[in-house]
């Protein structure tokens, strides 16, 4: 059979063709590479809640913290909230091969339509996932729509803080995501849950903000004393 024309080493001698189902989809595989590395990890999770026999909730951590917890908590039965951008798309992508689910809209575009998603996930019995301080930062400051949304459904909000050992630190991001080293040690931490008045859809964002972050900064911190001990 011939190649087609513009087929990846056609003519070229000595070369295979590459699928292109290997690149088009590299996303995916890139997943699969974090999961692999992530099985390596010396791990610990604190006060995790049942992901199926509690009522839904809600989980809230740092943009940061996102290679740590989309592979170790990959069973939380979670919709994760991504961009609508292209970004975003391929974030998709690597949530969807590592388990989860997936629907669009963020604080800058297309947010209403992600909060309504996520409070239609958390009403058929999905647990509810945000970067809190995604998709632009600034960095370690909640948005408002996690706060918004537990007072919205009524359901809770786990903040979630993340200490590592040793990891690489995209220091060139806003985000300064991390990527733990194989064999690191990563502790996760779920801070005790807040449940918010249905009248904090009326509070100011600054004060939904603000009550998220310092939630987030305690179970960081708190993180890191665990992570203090256990070496």
């Amino acid at each position: 059979m011939n190649r087609r024309d513009g087929d990846a080493g056609a003519g070229r001698p000595g070369t295979e063709a590459v699928p292109y189902a290997f690149f088009g989809d590299w996303p995916a595989w890139a997943a699969r590479f974090l999961k692999l590395i992530s099985r390596t990890w010396r791990l610990r999770i604190v006060g995790q809640p049942d992901p199926v026999a509690a009522e839904p909730f809600i989980m809230a951590h740092w943009h940061g913290d996102d290679l740590v917890l989309t592979p170790a908590l990959w069973y939380m039965n979670a919709v994760i909230m991504v961009s609508q951008s292209r970004d975003g798309a391929r974030l998709s992508r690597a949530l969807e091969t590592l388990g989860h689910h997936t629907c669009r809209g963020s604080s800058s575009r297309g947010g209403a339509a992600g909060l309504l998603a996520l409070k239609k996930a958390l009403a058929t019995g999905y647990n509810a996932s945000f970067a809190a301080d995604g998709p632009r930062g600034p960095r370690l400051t909640a948005k408002p729509g996690p706060a918004y949304l537990a007072a919205k459904t009524g359901r809770l909000i786990y903040p979630i803080g993340v200490a590592v050992s040793r990891a690489y630190v995209f220091a060139g991001s806003w985000h300064q995501t991390r990527l733990p080293w194989p064999g690191t040690r990563v502790v996760i931490n779920f801070a005790p849950p807040l449940r918010l008045p249905p009248e904090a859809t009326r509070w100011p964002a600054h004060h939904q903000s603000r009550i998220v972050t310092a939630a987030l900064a305690d179970a960081a911190r708190a993180a890191e004393l665990m992570l203090a001990d256990w070496i």
